[in-house]
């Protein structure tokens, strides 16, 4: 049978990409206020909410042998399938500790989903245009991410009805995917995560990237709209902060793709790292200019989330194909790690300077990133 072109495969992909940015845009609001609602404290709606990032941490170390033994498409799959059958099951069973177990299981499916198609999408993309590639798989994840609030407002928070409709629209962003039935994407030779630190050691930027993407992606969106509450803003001004956060995240990733194929990834990625140390400093400033300010978390917001996008494309070009199972888990591991400390980090930092703790953060790991870049050695890497 015809094998797809790879426009088609990508095109799939980013269906179930947009399906995995739903459910994280949808999944944390529902369950924060449904425990809420059950009187559970601020803490345990912590802990349910970060038991999915903690669970692709602790999964990680068996993403490669499962990729390797099921490929790609059927990984994704898997995936994808499986979340959209936990999440209708969690009305059934109004308890905490239960409610943790399945978030936890969700995580882990669509951890595995995340790292199968970043890998099938370095794959099929080549280095001419990989920048791009990974620009909209940045521009779908975040429109999935914003879709998900507002699929909430239709379906309500209450009841079974929430639950039910976030599982089917999961499942329907696996139709793309279920038409290529001739596809192969079987991996071949990849290596086991038993050489982390070699993995590590062979483009060390390319993992700064993700610690430092993880790690200011959740503190901007956990505590921005805090910031602005703080600084006087009520809170649906301050919520509109994030909005035009993301809306640079947005439009600016495939820009900044186009960009990075043309001038080089290190190239754009150190810009994008500069001007997001200098975003951060600039917004206690511009808190009561709007004129200044809107463009500001506009295009701060869309560097920022370069780091991702554009770390994801550059370690399509530091690892081999062989290599890319590892890499990429690592990748997401280091990611989802700097997202659970990213929260935690900014939040002892606004409790040290209100108005100036947050900023300093930020800019001093976008400043990280920056320096990573400039001191990072030739890529290493042997390629077949």
């Amino acid at each position: 049978m015809t094998q797809p072109s790879n426009r088609r495969v990508l095109i799939a992909v980013f269906s179930g990409t947009l399906g995995v940015g739903l459910i994280f845009g949808f999944q944390p609001p529902l369950i924060a206020l449904t425990l809420a609602r059950l009187g559970a404290s601020n803490f345990v709606i912590g802990a349910v909410t970060a038991a999915s990032l903690i669970a692709v941490i602790m999964a990680g170390p068996f993403y490669p042998r499962v990729i390797a033994r099921l490929g790609c498409k059927r990984s994704i799959v898997f995936g994808i399938a499986f979340a959209s059958i936990i999440l209708p099951l969690m009305p059934l069973i109004s308890s905490i500790p239960v409610w943790l177990i399945l978030r936890f299981l969700t995580g882990g499916a669509l951890g595995l989903t995340w790292i199968a198609s970043e890998i099938w999408m370095n794959n099929v993309s080549s280095a001419e245009s990989r920048g791009k590639v990974m620009g909209i798989y940045g521009t779908v994840f975040s429109i999935g991410t914003i879709g998900g609030p507002i699929l909430l407002e239709f379906t309500g928070t209450q009841g079974w009805q929430p639950f039910i409709i976030g599982g089917l629209v999961l499942a329907l962003t696996l139709m793309p995917l279920a038409l290529m039935r001739s596809v192969i994407s079987k991996s071949q030779g990849f290596t086991s995560l038993s050489g982390l630190k070699v993995m590590l050691g062979v483009a060390p930027v390319v993992m700064v990237a993700a610690l430092v993407a993880g790690l200011v992606e959740s503190a901007d969106l956990t505590l921005l709209p805090l910031y602005g509450v703080h600084a006087g803003y009520s809170e649906g001004a301050a919520l509109l902060l994030v909005t035009v956060f993301m809306a640079g995240n947005v439009i600016l990733q495939l820009p900044i793709g186009l960009l990075a194929d043309r001038y080089g990834r290190r190239t754009v990625l150190a810009f994008c790292a500069a001007i997001s140390a200098i975003g951060p400093l600039l917004l206690p400033g511009f808190l009561g200019q709007p004129l200044f300010l809107w463009p500001l978390l506009f295009i701060w917001g869309g560097t920022l989330y370069a780091f991702y996008s554009q770390g994801v494309a550059l370690m399509g070009d530091e690892y081999s194909n062989d290599q890319l199972p590892s890499a990429n888990t690592l990748f997401v591991m280091v990611y989802c790690f700097g997202g659970i400390i990213g929260p935690s980090a900014g939040g002892v930092a606004m409790d040290l300077s209100p108005r100036m703790g947050l900023p300093v953060i930020l800019s001093a790991a976008a400043l990280l990133l920056l320096l990573a870049i400039k001191t990072a050695s030739q890529p290493m890497a042997l390629r077949q």
